[in-house]
């Protein structure tokens, strides 16, 4: 099978590999389409030898092509998303349903082969049934949109409350059309690229605000404040900001990582204390039962039409041109949302 394999930072080839055999309780899923994640981006960049052996990605969805012998309910043929996270299902955590936090865990894309490639080998366990009308190419948003979900679930009734997204990627757009759909009145995108700011826009954003050009800090403070901030970019200054813009008793929600080390102004971090914030950090997409809620809901808002992923699709390139995409990424000349790769042809 054709893989993509790196060789140093920010170059990869296309190479052929053995077909992965599925164990007793695994399958092979044939991929149809899978995402660059911004994970994938630093790994491909890094000046780390380790991911010149690896084939990365975990965003994808396919066709399972074979299955192991102790597999059930799962057939030749069905249209399929999976989890990523290979927890060790034994340990306190895992048994609390508190999966992202299980320290033995592997992760397909990051410690074993990926999606990358023409096909994949993952757990029955992690496989997620889109069912036979699903478009296949929306099901490589599967995994994105459970990343906003698995922070958004764990707050109360949102309807009719202002929330403030920072950061503007696909994480950040898909959190704009969750949030609409769930009844939010005032949802407020911040970012420095006009082009993403139009976009939240038209996904249901009822305002943008470029944070190289206007205070975020004293829009929000003429409005009372942000019942929850949804930031996703992982700039520092962004995370400054959303303690600086909730209002009293409101909620920070942290998603994006921080390359960089990040300090706090005494009296900034008083805030949290005076203002009694509820600071949420999300790490991954998880819960009990296994893989959690936020992969069902995923499918049914993408099943309802209550997201629409078309307009994050900048590129779309076949896996032989898989370093055309990383050109766009590293290149810094043109505006990208999300690069789907299509490894084979399988029919949508």
């Amino acid at each position: 099978m054709k893989a993509v394999i790196r060789h140093g930072p920010g170059k990869v080839s296309v190479v052929e590999r053995d077909m992965p055999e599925p164990g007793e309780s695994e399958v092979v899923v044939k991929v149809a389409y899978t995402g660059i994640c911004g994970s994938d981006t630093h790994r491909f960049i890094e000046d780390n030898p380790k991911w010149d052996s690896l084939v990365l990605g975990h965003e994808f969805s396919g066709i399972i092509h074979s299955v192991g012998k102790h597999v059930v309910n799962t057939a030749v043929g069905d249209k399929v998303t999976s989890a990523p996270l290979v927890p060790c299902h034994e340990c306190a955590s895992c048994a609390r349903g508190e999966f992202s936090l299980c320290k033995a865990y592997t992760f397909i894309g990051s410690r074993i082969d990926g999606s990358f490639a023409e096909y994949v080998k993952v757990p029955a366990a992690n496989i997620v049934f889109l069912g036979d009308h699903f478009p296949l190419e929306k099901g490589a948003f599967i995994e994105p949109v459970t990343v906003c979900l698995h922070p958004i679930l764990r707050l109360d009734n949102l309807l009719g409350q202002t929330v403030v997204v920072t950061g503007l990627g696909a994480i950040g757009l898909l959190a704009v059309q969750i949030f609409k759909a769930m009844g939010v009145q005032h949802i407020i995108a911040s970012d420095i690229v006009p082009e993403k700011l139009e976009m939240a826009l038209k996904m249901g954003a009822t305002r943008a605000v470029n944070v190289a050009d206007e205070s975020l800090e004293d829009i929000l403070d003429g409005q009372g404040g942000a019942d929850v901030v949804f930031e996703s970019s992982g700039s520092n200054p962004a995370k400054l900001s959303a303690v600086r813009i909730a209002k009293g008793r409101g909620t920070v929600l942290l998603v994006g990582t921080s390359p960089r080390d990040i300090t706090f102004e005494a009296s900034l971090f008083e805030r949290i204390t005076r203002k009694e914030l509820n600071i949420i950090g999300s790490w991954m997409n998880y819960s009990a039962p296994w893989p959690g809620s936020e992969w069902e809901t995923a499918v049914w808002m993408l099943k309802e039409g209550l997201i629409d992923t078309e307009p994050l699709t900048t590129h779309r390139f076949d896996i032989e041109d898989f370093q055309k995409g990383l050109d766009v990424i590293f290149g810094g000349k043109e505006l990208f949302i999300k690069i789907i790769i299509t490894p084979s042809e399988v029919t949508a």
